[in-house]
């Protein structure tokens, strides 16, 4: 062990930077408070106030002992070799006993459960736990996002991991997107999907997911900005393509705006260009042409597209855990007149999404069929089986 005597040291510079140093680093510290010099009770403040071992004290006059060092132990010594060495024996044994039993001898310490460590240290832990809460956060989020775990207890994980790092964009997205997607508030889901774009701006995804929940909720300009952001970001996106359509289909049909529904159909193209192999894009094309149709060559145009969708819409659904392309070959289905095939198409799609997910997407999915009812010129077989399609909805909504 090295033993150091401040006042002795041998370098320039102010007093104060070592001082204060030795003062926390040194494992044994002795403060001789002869002659009540100020240095040593500043030095000996920042000691107790920085350790809880081991600080020994001695003096040669007890007068010198002042302040509210008195109470504490103090090992006193004269220029009596005698003494010298019993103090000095006294101390041997402090020392030993402080650093074996570890007990906490600074009074300012003393009863209070406080831990000194330096900046480096507390980073090196700080950055420690921040790697076990974002590995904790990854198993929870994987767990969430497991096709077997249920809506309720997905919600729960999600929050739980942003309970860890509210930071984390993937779990502010897929908590939004699963807030959305049930739509009893979409202000949530909403707020966290847009932090999701906040915190991962490059990400088309979050744009896409946003956008999404903005249309559902009736927020169609910015409903269109997030869109747009997520198919500048990601051209071959055809979701983004598809969900920027009816973004701009919406106000298109409620003004009759003739240049947004161009918009609209240019979308739906360009998502059907992307993914030609997926009735998504093309169904909704399909059903943006029935609505302006007015004269008889665009509406069998409009008819003959929905029905030359169907060898596409039966290979995507015939065999398989399907969602979205049963809802499209209902309407395919129904535009060849057959109700019960539709109806029978419904109910396998809807049953495939879970429980709590049923309403928002059967009234989604319903809206389209409305303003292609209320066109009035489709014949009494597709428009009967269209309203036979919106009443089994309504049954889910």
């Amino acid at each position: 062990m090295e033993v150091v005597i401040e006042k002795d040291r041998q370098e320039a510079g102010p007093i104060h930077h070592t001082m204060f140093k030795e003062a926390l680093q040194a494992p044994v510290y002795i403060a001789d408070l002869t002659g009540a010099n100020p240095n040593v009770y500043l030095e000996l403040g920042v000691r107790w106030a920085l350790r809880d071992n081991v600080t020994i004290l001695v003096c040669q006059d007890p007068a010198d002992v002042r302040f509210n060092v008195a109470p504490n132990r103090v090992v006193y010594y004269t220029g009596d070799m005698d003494e010298v060495a019993t103090a000095r024996d006294s101390i041997v044994t402090m020392i030993i006993n402080g650093l074996t039993r570890k007990h906490v001898d600074s009074p300012v310490r003393h009863g209070y459960d406080l831990v000194t460590v330096t900046r480096a240290h507390l980073k090196v832990l700080d950055d420690k736990v921040a790697e076990l809460e974002h590995s904790r956060g990854d198993d929870l989020l994987a767990t969430a996002m497991d096709d077997q775990t249920p809506y309720p207890d997905r919600v729960r994980l999600l929050r739980q991991a942003l309970d860890l790092n509210e930071a984390r964009a993937d779990v502010n997205g897929a908590l939004g997107i699963e807030l959305r997607d049930v739509a009893e508030d979409l202000v949530p889901a909403i707020n966290h999907l847009d932090r999701a774009t906040r915190l991962q701006p490059e990400a088309p995804k979050w744009w896409r997911e946003l956008g999404i929940a903005q249309s559902r909720k009736g927020q169609l300009e910015a409903a269109v900005r997030s869109l747009s952001e997520a198919v500048r970001l990601d051209p071959a996106d055809a979701g983004a393509h598809s969900s920027l359509g009816g973004a701009q289909r919406r106000p298109a049909r409620a003004t009759g705006d003739v240049a947004e529904l161009r918009r609209a159909r240019d979308s739906y193209r360009r998502a059907g260009e992307v993914k030609p192999d997926e009735t998504y894009s093309l169904a909704n094309l399909a059903r943006l042409d029935v609505v302006p149709a007015d004269d008889d060559a665009q509406r069998a145009a409009a008819v003959g597209a929905f029905r030359r969708l169907n060898p596409l819409a039966t290979w995507l659904t015939e065999g398989k855990q399907a969602t979205w392309p049963w809802l499209d070959r209902a309407d395919i289905l129904a535009f060849h007149g057959d109700t019960a095939a539709a109806l029978d198409a419904l109910r396998t799609g809807m049953g495939q999404f879970e429980p709590e997910k049923r309403p928002e997407n059967a009234r989604t999915a319903a809206e389209p069929l409305r303003d292609m009812v209320a066109t009035g010129w489709l014949d009494d077989s597709i428009a009967g089986a269209l309203r036979a399609l919106i009443g089994e909805y309504e049954k889910y909504a």
